[in-house]
């Protein structure tokens, strides 16, 4: 099993929580690239409220479209927290930054808004939002709740690739979920970092662990060019960060924000 902190061969801070983030702000090196998590389930409608007016109309007519008051929640959260990450180290107010798609339909920083330059990744599920934020390079995270029911091991045989199936069967059977989320987590931040999401085959590439590293089935990208992170955000979740770090060594940078720091 890996460590509660397992980050591959990059460095990384211990995680705080942050205060007063509306008036203080921060800086970002170019090696750095900040992860924060909310947990949502002690959340006030008066949260939600507050949250809800950071979002432009585009963002507020999508949460609208969730069926679900919770999954709506979760989404207003989480573009609440990754509007005040921008703000916090960006330096520009968390309700005047804009948002399109790129080339390859992966959300970014709208032109007018991008200075400087930055890219971002964002993940929620129930109980748990995050968002990812660096100055240069591509990033992907995902989060995930542990829940037994969802933890196919028919999926992994089908999907996985063989060396994570045999990981899985290695395990003891109470184990399994979790390393399932590990391995799906993982997976889905480097396909977000890459930008091609669900599309790309799941049995492709692989990981395996202590530390973290990632292979190709034939060709494909280059291993050494990523560093991959799971950080400690409580015992029900499993969250994973994928960083193209082809520029140099990186530095994860985590923090647990409050429902009142937003």
């Amino acid at each position: 099993m890996p460590p509660a902190w397992a980050d591959g061969r990059g460095r990384a801070a211990n995680p705080n929580r942050v205060g007063s983030l509306h008036r203080n702000a921060g800086t970002l090196g170019h090696d750095e690239v900040a992860v924060w998590w909310l947990a949502t389930e002690a959340s006030t409608p008066a949260d939600w409220r507050r949250w809800l007016l950071l979002l432009d109309h585009d963002e507020r007519q999508r949460a609208a479209r969730f069926g679900l008051e919770l999954d709506r929640r979760e989404f207003i959260a989480a573009h609440a927290l990754l509007r005040t990450m921008l703000a916090f180290y960006l330096a520009r107010p968390a309700a005047a930054w804009r948002f399109c798609a790129d080339a390859e339909g992966k959300p970014a920083v709208a032109a007018e808004t991008a200075s400087p330059a930055c890219q971002f990744n964002i993940s929620h599920t129930r109980g748990l939002v995050t968002a990812a934020v660096a100055t240069h390079g591509r990033i992907g995270i995902d989060v995930e709740r542990i829940d037994e029911t969802k933890a196919d091991f028919s999926v992994a045989e089908t999907y996985f690739a063989p060396s994570e199936v045999a990981l899985l069967q290695s395990m003891p059977e109470s184990q399994r979920p979790v390393w399932f989320f590990r391995l799906w987590t993982l997976k889905e931040a480097y396909l977000k970092a890459i930008g091609t999401g669900l599309g790309a085959p799941l049995q492709s590439f692989a990981f395996d662990f202590n530390p973290i590293r990632i292979s190709f089935a034939s060709g494909g990208d280059d291993p050494n060019r990523w560093h991959f992170a799971m950080l400690p955000a409580g015992d029900q979740h499993v969250l994973s960060l994928a960083i193209d770090r082809s520029s140099g060594t990186v530095r994860v940078v985590p923090r647990a924000v409050a429902a009142q720091d937003i």
